[in-house]
């Protein structure tokens, strides 16, 4: 069953920067919500590939990609995950990007998360006009 996102989940995101593995390759989860989450790793994925990641206290999650620009992956969980877990992964990330590091680079991920936060929204109204047209 595929997750459905909610376009109020889109404030909920929660910058951070966690090491982490998906499949055996190491990323860093840039941002996460209940409903997914912003990775960043020089391996090339293709939108649509699933692959499990290892949340702290949420423990394996299934995950598919939905959107990519460079090595930024817009990610979406298959189940929402807990508060607790977004919590867990917030107390155990490196200091959040922006408190240190290039201006640009900085730049460059508030335009990735404002992407992101779009294309939720959209996804969103998509799914609201697919249930429409499931119950007419």
């Amino acid at each position: 069953m595929k997750c459905r996102k909610k376009a109020s989940d889109a404030g909920q995101r929660r910058a951070l920067m966690l090491g982490a593995e998906a499949d055996s390759e190491p990323v860093i989860i840039r941002d996460i919500s209940l409903t997914g989450m912003l990775l960043e790793t020089p391996t090339a994925m293709l939108v649509g590939s699933r692959f499990e990641v290892e949340l702290p206290h949420a423990g394996k999650v299934a995950v598919a990609v939905v959107w990519n620009s460079g090595e930024f992956y817009g990610c979406e969980f298959e189940y929402p995950i807990s508060p607790a877990a977004v919590r867990a992964a917030r107390l155990q990330s490196e200091p959040a990007p922006g408190d240190s590091g290039p201006a640009l680079a900085n730049d460059a991920l508030e335009e990735l998360r404002a992407l992101n936060e779009d294309v939720e929204r959209i996804s969103a109204r998509l799914d609201r006009a697919i249930d429409r047209l499931s119950y007419e």
